[in-house]
């Protein structure tokens, strides 16, 4: 019994860190790392508008003249998590010839801030 834990906490483990790229490929070594603080601050501002304002299925988009640098943001699905609104939101990010996708969950907290849950 305690064998059989102890060999699924080591999968876990191994497979953890190639989950953890797939999904967040997008940030590092992806469009991410290629853009500046104005076009994460276009990025920021589109997903959360898209967050609060768009119903599932629509796209926010958002573009940097200056660097041609450019996203989405669609939410895709509005679910409750112990009673707070969440949304599954898809990403899509291109820059310098580079092109990412991920989606994740964002919670909307008590103070009116949302983040991805713990």
């Amino acid at each position: 019994m305690h064998l059989a834990r102890f060999v699924l906490v080591i999968a876990a483990c191994a497979l953890a860190p190639a989950a953890l790229a797939q999904n967040l490929g997008f940030l590092a070594g992806g469009p991410m790392a290629r853009m500046n603080g104005q076009d994460v601050q276009l990025l920021t501002k589109n997903y959360l508008e898209a967050l609060e304002k768009l119903p599932d299925g629509h796209t926010n988009a958002w573009l940097n003249a200056k660097t041609g640098h450019s996203g989405t943001a669609t939410p895709q699905k509005s679910l409750e998590r112990a009673g707070r609104k969440c949304r599954l939101i898809e990403f899509t990010n291109a820059a310098d010839g580079l092109t990412g996708r991920s989606e994740f969950t964002f919670c909307k907290q008590p103070d009116g801030t949302w983040k991805i849950p713990s």
